[in-house]
C-alpha cells in the first residue's frame, strides 16, 4: 500500500523566510550608570555607549532577569527577559537605545 501522508511539498521556502530575516542578537551584560542615562554593552565589536531616557527602567529590568539579556546591534535593541506571573519562559522588554555622542 503507497504511503498517504502529507502531500506539501519537500522544497517549500515559506517557513525559512521569516528565520532569515531576523537580526542576529549576542548575550551580553550591561552596565547602566543610573546618574548619567547611559548603558555601557561591551560585545566582540567592542566596548559602546549608549543613552536611554529612562536608564532605571533597565536597571529595574535586569533585576528581574530570568535570561540572558541579548544585544541586537543592527537595530540598536537591548531584550531583556524578566519574570513574569503565568509566562514560563518570562516576558520580553525591548529598550531602544541612542548613540550617546557624549560617550
Amino acid at each position: 500500500m503507497p504511503y498517504q501522508g502529507d502531500t506539501t511539498p519537500a522544497n517549500t521556502t515559506t517557513a525559512s523566510t521569516p528565520a532569515a530575516t531576523v537580526a542576529p542578537t549576542v548575550a551580553v551584560i550591561p552596565a547602566v550608570d543610573l546618574l548619567l542615562g547611559t548603558v555601557t554593552i561591551t560585545a566582540k565589536a567592542g566596548t559602546q555607549q549608549f543613552g536611554h531616557a529612562q536608564p532605571e527602567l533597565i536597571a529595574q529590568a535586569l533585576a528581574q532577569a530570568v535570561r540572558p539579556t541579548r544585544w541586537c546591534e543592527s537595530s540598536k535593541t537591548l531584550t531583556v527577559t524578566v519574570a513574569a506571573v503565568g509566562h514560563r519562559d518570562g516576558l520580553q522588554r525591548h529598550f531602544a537605545l541612542r548613540h550617546d555622542d557624549q560617550a
